[in-house]
């Protein structure tokens, strides 16, 4: 079995940090924002990443992102800065760069 790819990420969330961690380790590997048939534990365990760390950072009273939603009801909160480490099984990947990309930033971009 090969190492583990260790990605770290500095977030801003209102979110509670644990949850955006584990949005975005399930996002980024085995998981869905839906279920979908053969999503197995098992499958999830097997090529899930893993949370390693989370780091709480400052808060701020306005996001960095212009625009950027609150999740309903929190609204008013302050966004949280946190470094998050996630560590992506190496079979997911292998030895292409182009799906390492794609794991490592898939569609984080796009989180509100």
């Amino acid at each position: 079995m090969s190492d583990p790819i260790i990605a770290t990420y500095l977030i801003e969330t209102r979110h509670p940090l644990e949850q955006a961690a584990a949005i975005m380790a399930g996002e980024q590997s085995a998981g869905t924002f839906v279920k979908v048939p053969g999503e197995t534990p098992e499958l999830l365990s097997r090529h899930g990443a893993k949370i390693l760390s989370i780091t709480p950072l400052e808060t701020v009273d306005q996001p960095s992102l212009p625009g950027s939603k609150a999740p309903r009801g929190m609204e008013n909160a302050p966004s949280q800065r946190a470094e998050v480490v996630l560590s992506f099984p190496f079979e997911n990947v292998g030895a292409s760069l182009s799906t390492l990309i794609t794991t490592i930033s898939g569609n984080l971009y796009e989180l509100s």
